[in-house]
């Protein structure tokens, strides 16, 4: 029996350890925006989070991802834990939120409260998205 407890819990390190991504795999594919939480600004994530339901057609059109991300893991918006592995190119931590771009760089650190209008405007006026704009006509 006990030597079917370490099978088991083998399995699901394993398992866990393979679901893992890095921020990287969504680089050329999708913008990431990233939600720093922690004791203080639990409000303002919660706030950031209701905005970015209720305008879920804004972040699809320009390809956005967004992720919190709390006591060094990475959250989906229904509060699932990702498996995504912290990047080297983020801030340990932050009062606020974070574009990465599609090509893996940092675009913009904003303090809250979220912005979405703010944040869509400094997006469409990338030359990536100029260009995705002029793709879709």
């Amino acid at each position: 029996m006990k030597s079917l407890k370490i099978i088991f819990i083998f399995i699901m390190i394993h398992s866990f350890n393979m679901a893992a991504q890095d921020l990287s795999d969504f680089q050329w594919k999708s913008r990431i925006v990233i939600l720093y939480e922690n004791d203080t600004n639990f409000t303002d994530v919660k706030n950031a989070l209701e905005i970015i339901n209720n305008n879920a057609s804004k972040l699809t059109e320009r390809d956005i991802v967004v992720f919190v991300y709390k006591d060094h893991l990475f959250y989906n918006t229904n509060r699932t834990i990702t498996g995504i592995k912290k990047s080297t190119i983020l801030p340990k931590s932050y009062n606020g939120y974070i574009l990465i771009g599609k090509d893996g760089g940092t675009k913009s650190k904003a303090p809250y409260p979220f912005n979405l209008e703010k944040l869509c405007d400094l997006i469409d006026s990338m030359p990536m998205r100029k260009s995705e704009m002029r793709s879709n006509k």
